[in-house]
């Protein structure tokens, strides 16, 4: 399913998003011991907990407007 929308798409959406949490912080390791910079961090909606597939309910209702 993440091949059918863009980089743009799941960055926008997430950059945007107010329920966003990464699944690196979710799962409590921190993001230095998986060595993701936070000069290269980019917040994307496959990275986030409620991703689910692309069955989450924000971004459903938000890639709806981009179609």
């Amino acid at each position: 399913m993440e091949n059918k929308y863009t980089e743009q798409q799941l960055r926008n959406i997430a950059g945007e998003c107010q329920e966003f949490e990464h699944i690196i912080n979710a799962m409590g390791y921190g993001y230095s011991l998986l060595n993701v910079s936070a000069a290269n961090y980019a917040r994307r909606c496959t990275d986030c907990i409620h991703w689910l597939g692309g069955s989450c309910n924000i971004f459903q209702k938000e890639i709806s407007q981009w179609e």
